[in-house]
């Protein structure tokens, strides 16, 4: 009967500060402010204090998970001083945070608001898990103070500077790329076979199952499901280009010692990261049967927005006389693979 009275007091105080983290999270997702950036604001003193403060945070993660490791339960009153100094350094985390003005850059903000985001959901799942375990210790909670171990640690590889975030925002989004690609050369070297359907029917053959019958009237491309490929791979590699020599531009061109270049950073920044989103559209639709209509209105928008990235870079800072060369280039590219796309998707005579 105590223990059930124990567990039911500490079953309050985790509701209330799982109930707070989640408030924080919301706060961090709707954040558009940050404070004006006074004279004196130095941005390496925030960060070196922000990095004080996730090893506090992981600490505090660990104290927590021990103290619910072994019997006896910690008193409400030790177990709410304990859980207010985990909740006390995130809020401190979070604080530091809207404490980066916007002249520090867009893409810098949305760094720091990833990290300080995937630790109070770290940290909040923590407490979930001790409270759905009954206060008793478990792998999944060892699994879940990693996961803030992790959150935490994740800082080192972080970007310190706007440029840095502009540049790891690239990186991803050519890694995105790289495996849209892969797929789209799969989809050609295997001859137009319906791969995906293929698969399935190897697992229910597998599983002792017969295979879907649907299936046999998709497995292969018609010639011009086959012809249309040979665009798609030209876009997207026209893609992968871009995003490379682009990132090699900001690399060796890109500087933060004015607003306008800050701002310039984050709005090729703006453009990159709606490749990959569109470049998916596009690559989903080459799976038979395949909507031509569709495909040609993907092909255009992904187009469009590689046009609107060249335009970008080509107007900003980061842009030499050297560069013109290669986004004319990709221009051309792009507009050639999209026109290529377009003639086969409007053949009536080519099935």
């Amino acid at each position: 009967m105590a223990d059930a009275t124990a567990k039911k007091n500490l079953d309050n105080i985790f509701t209330s500060f799982i109930d707070n983290l989640g408030h924080v999270q919301e706060k961090l997702r709707d954040d558009d402010s940050s404070r004006e950036m006074s004279g004196d604001f130095s941005l390496e003193e925030l960060l070196t204090k922000m990095d004080a403060v996730l090893k506090s945070v992981s600490f505090d993660a660990t104290k927590v998970a021990i103290a619910f490791r072994d019997p006896p339960l910690p008193k409400p009153n030790e177990c709410e001083q304990l859980l207010e100094g985990a909740q006390g350094r995130v809020l401190a985390l979070v604080s530091l945070y809207y404490g980066v003005p916007k002249e520090c850059g867009q893409s810098l903000r949305k760094a720091l608001n990833k990290i300080c985001m995937k630790v109070v959901i770290g940290l909040q799942e923590l407490l979930q898990r001790i409270k759905n375990d009954r206060y008793q210790s478990s792998q999944e909670q060892l699994n879940s103070t990693g996961t803030v171990w992790a959150a935490c640690e994740g800082w080192s590889a972080a970007p310190k500077t706007n440029k840095e975030a502009v540049l790891a925002e690239i990186q991803a989004e050519a890694g995105l790329v790289r495996d849209a690609l892969e797929e789209v050369e799969e989809a050609q070297s295997s001859d137009g076979e319906g791969m995906a359907d293929f698969l399935e029917d190897l697992d229910a053959a597998v599983r002792g199952e017969e295979p879907d019958s649907s299936h046999s009237s998709r497995r292969n491309r018609t010639d011009k499901e086959k012809a249309v490929l040979v665009p798609l791979v030209g876009l997207t590699k026209a893609c992968k280009n871009c995003l490379k020599k682009v990132r090699t531009a900001v690399k060796e061109n890109g500087s933060m010692d004015t607003l306008e270049k800050v701002a310039q950073l984050d709005k090729i920044a703006e453009e990159v990261r709606r490749i990959s989103s569109q470049l998916d559209e596009l690559v989903s639709g080459m799976y038979i049967p395949v909507n031509m209509s569709a495909l040609q209105g993907n092909a255009i928008h992904l187009s469009d927005i590689m046009h609107q990235l060249l335009d970008r870079t080509q107007g900003s800072h980061v842009c030499t006389e050297s560069d013109l060369q290669w986004i004319e280039f990709l221009h051309k590219a792009t507009n050639h693979n999209l026109e290529q796309l377009k003639n086969i998707t409007k053949q009536e005579g080519l099935r």
